[in-house]
């Protein structure tokens, strides 16, 4: 029996496309929010991105210069972000060393990421747009306070879509 894949869903596609994602005032408002999100869990990265079915977009980080926005995005095969959308829940791997489903993800390979943990950016519908994350080069542990806290983020981050 074949997995659904959410991902691909063509109803979340379609109410992913309802939004205007790349509003440039939109993207200042995101920066802001993701810079409080690193300096509250002491991490060099954090950002909102959009899963689409074949990559994510990089809607905004804390640092508009850092890789992951100079490249903006990532294909499905690298992306960590994908988990979250297709187990409709939050994602989080302390050391991805440890897992060999992630051994070749280019991110790991270059010493970029260690450590992620994402939560799921819930559209009004129910539909998942994508994730409020963080990454670390180092390998870390993520707690109930640091989820917490990217949940929280994360709805300001839906309110501040859904009005744009």
């Amino acid at each position: 029996m074949e997995q659904h894949d959410a991902v691909a869903n063509l109803d979340r596609m379609r109410a992913i496309a309802a939004y205007d994602l790349f509003d440039p005032g939109l993207a200042g408002e995101l920066r802001s929010i993701c810079r409080r999100t690193a300096d509250r869990l002491g991490l060099p990265l954090a950002a909102v991105q959009v899963v689409l079915d074949g990559a994510t977009a990089v809607l905004a980080t804390n640092d508009e210069n850092d890789l992951l926005t100079t490249m903006g995005g990532a294909p499905r095969e690298h992306s960590l972000c994908v988990n979250v959308v297709q187990d409709r829940a939050p994602y989080v791997v302390e050391d991805l060393a440890d897992h060999p489903e992630h051994a070749d993800n280019p991110g790991l390979l270059l010493g970029l990421i260690r450590a992620y943990a994402g939560v799921p950016l819930v559209l009004p519908g129910g539909e998942i747009l994508g994730t409020h994350c963080v990454m670390s080069p180092q390998p870390r542990p993520f707690g109930h306070a640091d989820l917490a806290e990217l949940r929280t983020a994360a709805d300001e981050i839906l309110r501040l879509i859904v009005r744009h």
